[in-house]
């Protein structure tokens, strides 16, 4: 049976994922748990921030709060056959091209494996040492739990308490003041996870558990900001996480100090759950925050990058939601550049333009070469839920139309008028894989359907099937594709229908 959501879009990338990025503190909650940073007629002072960078530090109490963490290079390993980024060090260096973005943002965070692997060289000092010429404040996420005998070992959330504590000391030996440390997901991993190796422990022990690890962090930075990052997936959404805040201030009388959430973007009604745990946030004093990121199988930075500005105008511009703080975070295999600035498809490009016109991210809607079929009414044989038709033409490859239906179920796309199409695409989302065969057809207004092609061949998840015809499509106004055979329910991550001019 196919699943709604396989291990491909959330499983896998929470379990290879690094340290992901978190934010600061909302202003009330600076001025209750961390007196140091609290402002004083200015910019707010980093605690133990070292010599006076050539920046001033940022202002800490500034919502919303804009973090940075690309992917550095890493070793190849099973489970991540990429590096990160391939000019992570050239931020670093006197005149990068990033110097709009990086007086605009707040945090940058460091990922612990690369901070592991360049404890004892000069890179992470010289990393270090421009973080604050820059006056940005440092992040570092870990792992805050130690497995045990029966459970733990290899899980996410559990990197051991000693890792975490080591790295925070090598970061301070190497000049840097960490101002902000996340937990990665130790809940849902402790918690609600079922696979090799659960623990399935109760909320109250993963709390205190937490506790344990912030008391030892605090040996080494007393002042440091812990919060947490946890996944909105699978059983655990918006109403669990209001659960977790709840007891863990029960647990140890202190609330935690921000709560970052990793989407499963195939989830349909995320931006309602992020909507209701920021209210909730907002109610209690706890900053909640989003992290923006596109799929692990976009082929290129281009589509990682406009997978990610939809998403950003999905939650801050159709559903009018704006996040306490704003992480961009990749532990995928894309973008490959973070520099420069003034281009659109690289991390900082993308970053320059969300902070200046979010409208203008995302995918292409017009001109030559616009995909018409984005937004467009949707009729379908059937839906799986609410995995709704609208879904394979929202721009977004993380969410899916789902038949519910093998062999025999259709979708249909009306363009909403008369186009010259040039192409069409068809992304696949199919669990498991195996022989698929589809139809494509097409018509114009009053005409009848002229099957155009058909797709006959072994397929697998995120592929993309295209259809170029020797000549434009002329005058079309619908799309429709019949799927006759398929080892799973019949689904598309999403059709794009590529128009000669609009």
């Amino acid at each position: 049976m196919y699943s709604p959501h396989s291990d491909l879009t959330v499983g896998r990338r929470i379990r290879i994922a690094l340290s992901l990025l978190v934010f600061g503190l909302a202003c009330n909650l600076i001025s209750t748990l961390s007196p140091t940073l609290q402002p004083q007629g200015g910019a707010t002072e980093l605690p133990g921030a070292g010599k006076a960078p050539t920046s001033p530090p940022r202002d800490l109490t500034q919502l919303p709060q804009y973090w940075f963490s690309p992917m550095p290079p890493l070793p190849i390993v099973p489970g991540r056959p990429f590096v990160g980024v391939e000019d992570f060090m050239e931020l670093f260096k006197p005149g990068a091209a990033w110097e709009t973005v990086s007086d605009r943002i707040h945090v940058f965070q460091l990922y612990g494996e690369w901070v592991g692997n360049h404890k004892y060289d000069s890179q992470l000092k010289e990393v270090i040492q421009d973080l604050n010429r820059r006056g940005l404040a440092i992040a570092f996420g870990t792992g805050p739990l130690d497995p045990e005998p029966d459970c733990g070992d290899g899980v996410e959330g559990f990197s051991s308490i000693n890792e975490g504590v080591g790295n925070l000391e090598v970061i301070k030996n190497a000049g840097g003041n960490v101002v902000f440390l996340p937990m990665d997901e130790p809940y849902f991993f402790a918690h609600f996870y079922d696979g090799p190796n659960a623990c399935h422990w109760s909320a109250e022990k993963v709390a205190k558990e937490v506790d344990e690890f912030i008391k030892k962090a605090k040996t080494v930075f007393p002042d440091v900001i812990v919060g947490d990052i946890e996944p909105l997936a699978g059983p655990a959404g918006s109403k669990e996480y209001q659960e977790w805040l709840d007891i863990f201030y029960r647990v140890n009388g202190y609330h935690l100090a921000f709560l970052h959430m990793d989407i499963d973007w195939a989830r349909p009604n995320w931006t309602d759950e992020m909507r209701t745990l920021k209210e909730y946030g907002k109610q209690i004093g706890v900053p909640v925050g989003i992290i923006y990121n596109g799929n692990h199988f976009d082929p290129t930075g281009e589509a990682f990058l406009a997978a990610t500005g939809e998403r950003v105008k999905k939650l801050e511009v159709d559903a009018g939601v704006q996040p306490d703080h704003i992480i961009f975070d990749s532990w995928m295999d894309k973008p490959d550049r973070a520099l420069p600035e003034t281009e659109p498809y690289t991390w900082t490009g993308f970053i320059n333009r969300y902070l200046t016109d979010k409208n203008s991210l995302g995918y292409q809607r017009i001109g030559i070469g616009a995909n018409v079929a984005l937004g467009k009414p949707v009729t379908v044989s059937r839906q799986f839920e609410n995995q709704a038709g609208v879904l394979a033409v929202d721009g977004d490859l993380g969410t899916i139309w789902n038949s519910g239906g093998g062999g025999g179920e259709w979708i249909k796309i009306d363009l909403g008028g008369t186009y010259d199409i040039a192409e069409i695409h068809l992304s696949v989302s199919q669990y498991p894989d195996g022989r698929t065969v589809h139809q494509l057809y097409g018509s114009g207004p009053g005409s009848n359907p002229i099957l155009y092609t058909t797709f006959d061949g072994n397929t697998t998840d995120g592929q993309l099937l295209s259809y170029r015809p020797a000549s434009p499509l002329m005058g079309i106004q619908s799309i429709r594709i019949v799927t006759l055979e398929t080892p799973s329910w019949a689904a598309w991550r999403e059709i794009e229908v590529i128009a000669t001019e609009q």
